[in-house]
This record gives structure tokens, sequence and C-alpha cells, in this order.
């Protein structure tokens, strides 16, 4: 019996312990969910907005977030 709890424990922890990488601040799920949000919550700018705020890998700054959500 002892081994199925040793079992069964080894295989949360080793489950567990990718979480942070999924889950945490900086995790791919915590990311997808943000850019949904922001997607959502997006405002439309005009094409001359989104040159002069967003354009040319610009479109993680606080400029463009402001202008064009």
């Amino acid at each position: 019996m002892r081994w199925r709890h040793a079992a069964t424990r080894l295989l949360l922890l080793s489950l567990l312990t990718g979480c942070p990488s999924e889950f945490g601040k900086d995790g791919r799920i915590n990311k997808a969910s943000h850019q949904d949000t922001m997607d959502l919550y997006s405002k439309r700018c005009t094409d001359d907005e989104y040159k002069k705020y967003c354009a040319n890998g610009r479109q993680n700054t606080p400029e463009c977030r402001h202008h064009c959500g």
C-alpha cells in the first residue's frame, strides 16, 4: 500500500512542478488570457493613429495601448 501512496505523490509532484511555467505571472496561460482581454476591450484607432503610435514593432508600448487599446 505504501508504494501506491509514494507513486501518487511522485506523480503529483512531477505534475505540479510544471505549473509555474503555465499558470505563473509570465506563463503561457496568463499571457493568452491577457491578450484575449486586451482584444475584447481594445479601442479602435484610425490607420494614421496606428502608424503614429503602434507601427514598426511598437505594439506593446504604453503609448500604443493608451491610444489604440
